[in-house]
């Protein structure tokens, strides 16, 4: 399996994935992780319509993503992970699951969160994470698009 992105953002399947980073990664798939979404056919079935045809989608729970990701089940196509949160990383990491970098493209506005980018918010719970990733030797890079501007999460949060 090559990934060509992990990332984390809150509304998964949208737009910016599927119009920006599938134009400019060209991926062969795309695996959704979510517990809850894995579990519920209606929502799988609509992110799934919403991939360009050419693009499979798999829609799993972190424990079937992180067998998938170590057993390297989708060799040889190109990857995009896509997670809601910090905290599914930090479940495929302590399930032995590797990454080099993780992109954080849009964690929203929600109560007690904190503006980091004009599209990164965080909490305390979602900072936690996010430093016990980097302190796995994950690279954390803010980048909502292709084009944009890309930001290391570690400094801008020092």
């Amino acid at each position: 399996m090559s990934l060509v992105l992990a990332r984390i953002d809150d509304r998964l399947i949208h737009g910016q994935v599927t119009i920006g980073w599938c134009s400019y990664l060209n991926p062969d798939r795309i695996v959704l992780v979510s517990d809850e979404i894995a579990k519920n056919e209606w929502e799988r079935e609509l992110y799934q319509s919403s991939v360009p045809f050419n693009i499979a989608v798999s829609i799993y729970s972190a424990k079937q993503a992180a067998e998938a990701i170590i057993s390297n089940a989708f060799a040889p196509e190109r990857i995009i992970l896509l997670a809601e949160s910090p905290a599914v990383f930090v479940q495929l990491v302590k399930s032995g699951a590797h990454f080099i970098q993780i992109n954080i493209g849009g964690m929203h506005f929600a109560e007690n969160k904190h503006q980091i980018l004009p599209y990164i918010y965080l909490d305390d719970n979602d900072l936690q994470n996010l430093l016990f990733l980097a302190e796995h030797d994950i690279e954390l890079l803010c980048q909502d698009l292709p084009q944009g501007k890309k930001a290391n999460l570690l400094k801008l949060i020092k």
